[in-house]
């Protein structure tokens, strides 16, 4: 009898051990899975971070890019004038006519002096006070002269510095661009014009074809 107690005693023991490991493994199993379905969530919340931060940057890039090319370009009327006196000259130029080549550079150079860049709107104002001075050099220069090929000389550099305003202060009517490639023994020179149609104002009536367009301004 004292024999069979015993070994109730010990299948209870067992069963209660191994319950007991059944138990442990089962927290331990439960526990690892909450684990790794708590890293997976971590992991995908990363994830997510990560693509919504890849998108906004995406649209931050995109919108600055549209900004920067939406980015509208200067276009008044306060410059006017100055685009007319030196299209006057360029077609006096043009001409072989001295005289009103000088003409045209006395009124240009008086439309230059007069206007004040402080009355001007922000984008045209800043442009106009890095070539005012410039404007005023070469035209004072051709206003002082008749003879075109000094006040060629002359017109080299003011159209360099007309074509740079234009690219800032734009006018409501496309401009041309155009090279003349045999001015000064083939060194070249440019100018602009309100017609498509070469009218040279380097060689004037000997060529009055030469030459080409580079670039529309509008």
């Amino acid at each position: 009898m004292k024999r069979m107690i015993l070994i109730v005693v010990a299948a209870m023991t067992l069963a209660a051990c191994n319950n007991s490991k059944s138990n442990h493994t089962h927290a331990a199993d439960t526990a690892k899975e909450a684990e790794e379905t708590g890293a997976a969530i971590d992991k995908a919340k990363e994830d997510t971070a990560g693509i919504a931060d890849t998108i906004a940057k995406a649209e931050v890039t995109e919108t600055a890019a549209k900004t920067k090319a939406d980015a509208p370009v200067a276009k008044d009327r306060s410059l006017d004038e100055v685009y007319s006196a030196y299209f006057e000259l360029k077609d006096a130029l043009a001409r072989d006519n001295g005289q009103t080549a000088q003409q045209a550079a006395k009124k240009m150079k008086a439309v230059v002096a007069k206007i004040d860049a402080a009355k001007l709107e922000t984008a045209t104002a800043a442009a106009w006070k890095q070539y005012q001075r410039k404007l005023a050099f070469d035209t004072e220069h051709i206003a002082g002269i008749d003879e075109n090929g000094h006040q060629r000389e002359h017109f080299v550099t003011l159209s360099k510095n007309m074509y740079a305003l234009l690219k800032v202060v734009r006018p409501d009517a496309p401009i041309y661009y155009q090279h003349c490639p045999m001015y000064n023994e083939g060194k070249g020179a440019h100018w602009l014009s309100k017609q498509k149609a070469i009218d040279n104002p380097y060689l004037g009536k000997s060529m009055p074809t030469c030459g080409s367009t580079v670039e529309t301004i509008q």
